[in-house]
């Protein structure tokens, strides 16, 4: 492996002299042999590996011309076919189409009675392609590659060339075991004499990852004869050779056919061996990734293995690791975030991610001024997720922000392989419960079913939602959930008490609580992939009329380790509840009344002072809540907010001059270490599709990268007033002394039970407070700065007063009962 590693660095370094203008030849021969170098390459990113050989082929090409080079040409045309063929980026059936054509091309210049063993060499590439072809027919490909590989036996004998003679016997024994025309058991023979074969010459010691690969060949043929002890014993020295740390890309495969094998027999602790190795592979693959898009890929590529290991662990009754495999699956890149940022918390930002922040900055700078024709309306709710970018132009800058984004990443403590993120135990999870009367909630879905793992500080219990599985649950939420908010939400309001009636009953809720919750006063729960945006407070436990926030404290975490890091960063500066220092972000486009009527009352409980309340389009700047959310230990940001479902790095906070993304609350240049909570009272701050690999990427966790605690935020468009009125009562019950989950489940009731002679009260406060706006407003001539002052304010009064008018004129006795206004409201992180 160094060898090879020393060989890449070394061509590289030629091609710096051996330029194609100043050597033609040999930059050929070099990019020839440079793409040999990264085939055979077993560290690095496997897929980039490939990559980089196809475009360093192509180039030899350049010179390489058949009728000027008709060897050269045709050697390269053969090692591109082989790099094609291995190689799963793009289009699969397009690659090996383009392999095909490649072997041909090789085969006009090797004619058998002029090149007969490289003639041999190619036929026995142009059989693998077959072999692995998707166009046309299966069982005819497979004949024509057996054709193949026997044509080059004829050259490739025992005697002359052992190892490329093993090599096909190998080659045909994987054609005859996949052959199912004709005499299926005769086929299987035949496949094992040839493998046997192949182990005259692939010994253990000589060459021990060729004979690893005969082994696994073996443990699949003697699957399917039937021969299950002795394909086990195959499958285990396969993977005595092939670890996770050695070849993990043989692992990963080698690892997951025997958790396969395993799993379609019902051996679970078999089925679990298997998958472990698979894991592990996949992890060490990820770490030796330096791309941030490529880890995402490969952890996509792979997640059905931890579910697999997941379903395997509870087959066997082995709940605690079932719990730890679901928990290493999840949020890893989210986790990645933290872990780096924890690490590199106290140091300066260096030169080269500086210079990369400030292209980053500039790219942004540039899309707000291309939205600043697209302004939000009056109310907080009038802001919808938006799924693509308002035009081309912005479509264009976020592609190129995306790129330096990545870029910055590759300057990543963690993707720079300085920090290993090791996944959490069963008794470090436990550790994370600190009272005997709260319990984890982790949610999983498999294929076939959703499990419900339910730790607390002594044990574990598994309630399983059986037949709700990836395709009944997860697309029902899909369905009946996130597309009719998206494309609907006057209709989805009035459907959010039945959808949520029958998810209650998907999910057992009655049962789980009867089984598995008693004694149990606070929940963490944990989501997982459509289950992030599920108000769990508002779903119905079964008793009359009462909901799941009723009966429990609720908080929500996006995995167990992120909560972990929340709780270090919670050592590192304790802060005393008097000395916090608060600030507020309010109205920031001039439109939201009842945002700055919410701001003012939160200044008079907390005696916010003047500088820490950037109020309105002349103070809510992107550069000074930075400056604000940098100085405080508590931020509040009521304004508009938009989520970006289509591309998640850009969904952001809006503000006088622009925005503040969540791709750059991401960045290194956000680090608030001091930050103990932030309240977001906008809409959509915690609404995000999570990819597979269920990272939950929006505003909220975005500041849970950046340093914050805890994290309240919202997961739809809320209502202006309502909004209002339920932060007052959080802040209120934080004033009396309830933690965080705590105060925004008794904000939740007091909005719910919120009547409109309760409203009445407000409004007589805010009709006096408009009539003496009136009188300090006439006491200036109306071309003064003290009359526009006053104006606005009074403007601003007019506005909370209609809205609080409109529903006082509402029929309903309790305006703000239904789920629609006081649900959205999640409190993330420590309590």
């Amino acid at each position: 492996m160094i060898s090879n590693e020393i060989a890449i660095v070394g061509y590289e370094t030629a091609l710096i002299v051996f330029t194609k203008i100043s050597f033609p030849k040999k930059w050929a021969e070099t990019n020839d042999d440079l793409g040999n170098a990264y085939c055979n390459r077993i560290g690095g990113d496997w897929v980039q590996n490939l990559e980089k050989a196809i475009a360093a082929f192509k180039s030899a090409l350049q010179v390489y011309i058949r009728e000027d080079y008709p060897e050269d040409w045709a050697r390269t045309q053969n090692n591109l076919a082989t790099a094609y063929s291995d190689w799963i980026g793009g289009n699969r059936e397009e690659n090996l189409e383009l392999a095909l054509l490649c072997c041909n091309n090789a085969l006009q210049i090797y004619a058998r009675d002029l090149y007969p063993q490289d003639w041999a060499m190619v036929l026995n590439n142009l059989g693998a392609v077959y072999r692995i072809r998707m166009q046309e027919d299966e069982v005819e490909n497979l004949k024509t590659a057996i054709n193949c590989y026997k044509a080059a036996l004829e050259e490739y004998t025992y005697e002359r060339f052992p190892e490329d003679w093993a090599g096909l016997q190998n080659n045909l024994g994987n054609a005859y075991r996949e052959l199912y025309e004709g005499n299926r058991a005769e086929n299987l023979e035949q496949a094992l004499d040839y493998f046997n074969a192949a182990l005259k010459f692939y010994s253990r010691e000589t060459l021990a990852q060729d004979w690893a690969m005969v082994q696994n060949n073996l443990a699949l043929t003697y699957y399917d004869q039937g021969q299950i002890e002795l394909a086990i014993v195959c499958f285990r020295l396969s993977l005595e050779i092939c670890t996770p740390t050695t070849l993990p890309t043989d692992c990963l495969q080698y690892g997951g056919n025997f958790g396969d094998k395993a799993l379609e027999l019902g051996r679970w602790t078999e089925a679990i061996e298997g998958y472990d190795f698979a894991i592990k592979a996949v992890e060490q693959i990820r770490a030796w990734s330096c791309s941030e898009i490529r880890r995402q890929q490969i952890l996509q590529g792979t997640i059905e293995v931890y579910e697999k290991i997941v379903q395997a662990c509870i087959n066997a009754g082995q709940i605690e690791k079932a719990f730890e495999y679901s928990e290493r699956s999840r949020s890893k890149r989210l986790v990645d975030l933290m872990a780096s940022y924890n690490l590199s918390q106290g140091e300066e930002i260096p030169p080269k991610v500086q210079k990369l922040l400030q292209q980053y900055e500039e790219l942004q700078r540039q899309i707000d001024q291309e939205r600043q024709s697209h302004k939000s309306e009056n109310n907080r709710s009038d802001t919808r997720a938006a799924w693509e970018a308002y035009n081309e132009a912005i479509a264009s800058l976020e592609t190129q922000k995306q790129q330096v984004w990545e870029n910055l990443r590759r300057e990543d403590p963690v993707l720079a392989g300085e920090i290993q993120v090791n996944p959490l135990s069963l008794s470090k999870i436990q550790k994370l419960i600190d009272q005997p009367n709260t319990a984890i909630l982790s949610f999983y879905t498999t294929n076939s079913d959703t499990h419900i793992f339910v730790g607390q500080q002594n044990q574990i219990t598994l309630h399983t939602c059986t037949g709700q599985g990836l395709d009944t649950l997860q697309a029902w939420i899909n369905q009946n959930w996130l597309l009719p908010y998206m494309n609907d939400s006057q209709k989805w309001e009035t459907q959010i008490n039945s959808i949520l009636r029958e998810l209650a009953e998907r999910l057992q809720i009655s049962e789980l609580i009867y089984q598995h919750l008693e004694g149990i006063e606070e929940l963490i729960l944990v989501p997982h992939l459509l289950l992030h945006q599920i108000p769990f407070a508002a779903l119905p436990t079964g008793e009359y009329q009462e909901y799941l926030g009723d009966k429990f404290i609720i908080r929500y975490t996006p995995s167990c380790q992120i909560l972990e890091f929340c709780q270090q960063r919670d050592i590192v500066g304790t802060f005393n509840e008097i000395s916090l220092q608060y600030g507020t972000v309010e109205d920031a486009e001039d439109n939201l009344p009842c945002a700055r009527f919410e701001g003012e009352q939160l200044a008079k409980m907390y005696n916010i002072p003047p500088e820490n309340r950037l109020i309105g389009s002349s103070q809510a700047t992107s550069n000074k809540y930075r400056q604000l959310a940098q100085q405080v230990q508590v931020l509040h940001s009521c304004h508009h907010a938009q989520s970006r479902l289509d591309n998640p790095l850009e969904s952001q906070l809006k503000l006088a001059d622009g925005s503040i993304t969540l791709g750059q609350l991401m960045t290194p240049s956000w680090r608030l270490p001091q930050l103990v909570e932030v309240f977001l009272s906008c809409c959509e701050t915690n609404l995000g599709t999570p990819s597979l690999t269920d990272d939950i990427l929006t505003l909220s966790t975005g500041f849970l990268c950046a340093g914050a605690r805890s994290v309240v935020s919202t997961l739809w468009s809320v209502n202006d007033l309502a909004t209002a009125l339920f932060s007052i009562f959080y802040y209120q019950q934080r004033q009396e002394g309830k933690n965080r989950p705590e105060a925004l489940h008794k904000a939740q009731i007091q909005l719910r039970e919120f009547t409109k002679l309760d409203l009445n009260k407000i409004f007589q406060e805010v009709e006096a407070r408009e009539k003496q706006l009136i009188r300090n407003r006439k006491k200036y001539p109306s071309d003064s700065i003290e009359y526009q002052q006053w104006k606005l304010e009074y403007n601003m009064y007019t506005k909370l007063n209609r809205q609080i008018k409109k529903i006082e004129n509402s029929t309903q006795q309790f305006p703000f009962s239904d789920p629609h206004y006081w649900a959205a409201f999640i409190c993330h992180g420590l309590r």
